[in-house]
């Protein structure tokens, strides 16, 4: 986790639910509060005009998100969603800078997230660079597994549908669902009941 929950509820933290697909804050909101997550999955993205949905980041237990928003008067240039049902600890964003002012610990805690974020940033923009649609969907995969540090054949479940696995690689749902079938064909990954390990 990136900061401790009891410093959290000692500066007065909310403890909220979710339910999935329900929206944590909207685009064009200006940013009050730090949210870190206790349960589930929150993804950040974009609604698009022609109704389709970009995710620029998914974010799972223990981790917080949006936060860097805190430290610029910049409004919110995404949605926060529920991926699932989340449990999420909510501190005003003026108690949690004041204390990050007074915690050099607590602020190189939430550094070292950023820059590991960052930097799984990159290598996701690695992925979406790539022209071929059976590359970038095998780099994505590449890379969420090696971020959840699972090694071994098969051994990783790609936690995403197919739909968002779309939004995710900026492809087609029907390319998406070509390209892993393709990917099952060639043995890169296995589908058991209807779930895809890599």
């Amino acid at each position: 986790m990136v900061l401790n929950e009891e410093i959290l509820f000692s500066l007065g933290a909310d403890t909220l639910d979710y339910k999935i697909n329900e929206e944590i804050f909207s685009e064009g909101q200006p940013p009050h509060y730090y949210y870190q997550i206790r349960k589930g999955v929150v993804k950040l993205t974009k609604d698009r005009e022609n109704g389709t949905e970009s995710i620029f980041s998914i974010f799972f237990e223990g981790q917080c998100f949006a936060e860097t928003f805190l430290f610029t008067d910049k409004k919110y240039p995404f949605n926060a969603v529920a991926m699932e049902d989340c449990e999420i600890l909510r501190v005003s964003g003026e108690k949690i800078v004041d204390f990050l002012k007074l915690q050099p610990e607590s602020l190189l805690n939430l550094y070292t997230f950023n820059a590991e974020r960052v930097y799984y940033r990159y290598l996701m923009l690695n992925c979406l660079a790539i022209n071929d649609s059976m590359l970038r969907v095998k780099e994505l995969f590449k890379t969420l597994k090696e971020y959840s540090l699972k090694n071994g054949f098969f051994s990783y479940q790609i936690p995403f549908t197919r739909q968002q696995l779309s939004s995710i690689t900026s492809l087609r749902p029907e390319t998406v669902i070509r390209v892993v079938k393709k990917m099952e064909k060639d043995n890169i990954v296995q589908i058991r009941n209807g779930k895809i390990f890599f």
